[in-house]
């Protein structure tokens, strides 16, 4: 009997797709980041910009 064949395929799925799910879980996370460094400055500026002129926003 060869070793590889004993290996019950309940063993080697697993690790198989929790190497696929941490590829997708850095992926996800790096999205997430490179998205939050756009959008947090530009959110930034517009509040700023509504609280330092209230009378162009329309804001009452």
């Amino acid at each position: 009997m060869d070793a590889v064949s004993q290996v019950p395929m309940e063993v080697v799925l697993p690790k198989h797709i929790l190497d696929i799910w941490v590829i997708v879980l850095i992926i996800l996370a790096t999205i997430v980041i490179m998205t939050s460094l756009l959008l947090c400055p530009a959110t930034a500026v517009i509040i700023y910009r509504m609280r330092t002129h209230p009378i162009l926003s329309g804001a009452v």
